[in-house]
């Protein structure tokens, strides 16, 4: 039966975008996969989900908190709670790293506080200054965002990630050449941890 409303959910900033069943399903394989389950449960898995939304969607859209509870909630109802814990932990880790990170202007400025990791700054970015669409912005954001956690600083430099900005949309092939160049004008590497200033790259 065809849906008569398209189903859009609120995110953790309050923008509003369309659900994507897609995603979910990619996210649900990962997990399942890591347990050794069939990754082809996604679909099923994620298709329950989204049937839920949408018969119980109601004035506002759903948020991404109630959603992830959705997910944990189908899991365990279909046997697979060790999947539900897994998907647990990483939200908790992925949480907890978000709040330990910290972003300067420049190497050796470390002895300021710096100001939080926060993932829609790279969104608006890769918005404004690469003129990619929010979805796809989103994505990128998240991709960026998992490879500085898998780094494990504590403490980055602003230039250094202005480069993994530049380098991700340069692998996607998401923009021209003149803008990669004037992106790169604002790139320069980050200094490597010295005796002089130890916290310049500061592991966990």
């Amino acid at each position: 039966m065809k849906r008569c409303k398209e189903l859009v959910i609120t995110k953790r900033d309050g923008t509003v975008e369309r659900f994507s069943l897609p995603k979910l399903v990619s996210g649900l394989r990962v997990v399942l996969e890591g347990r050794s389950y069939d990754g082809r449960l996604a679909g099923p898995l994620a298709k329950a989900v989204e049937m839920h939304l949408h018969e119980c969607r109601g004035s506002t859209p759903p948020r991404t908190d109630y959603i992830f509870r959705c997910v944990v909630s189908v899991l365990q109802q279909t046997g697979l709670s060790d999947v539900a814990e897994d998907l647990q932990l990483h939200r908790r880790l992925r949480a907890a790293r978000r709040r330990r990170t910290r972003v300067f202007p420049a190497a050796g400025a470390a002895t300021a506080r710096g100001v939080p990791w926060q993932k829609t700054d790279i969104v608006a970015a890769l918005e404004n200054h690469y003129g990619l669409r929010h979805s796809v912005a989103r994505f990128l954001a998240g991709q960026i965002e998992s490879q500085v956690f898998g780094l494990n600083y504590r403490l980055i430099t602003r230039p250094f990630l202005a480069e993994l900005v530049r380098s991700e949309v340069l692998a996607w092939g998401l923009a021209s050449e003149d803008v990669l160049q004037k992106g790169a004008a604002d790139c320069v590497a980050p200094a490597a941890p010295t005796r002089d200033n130890p916290r310049s790259k500061e592991h966990e």
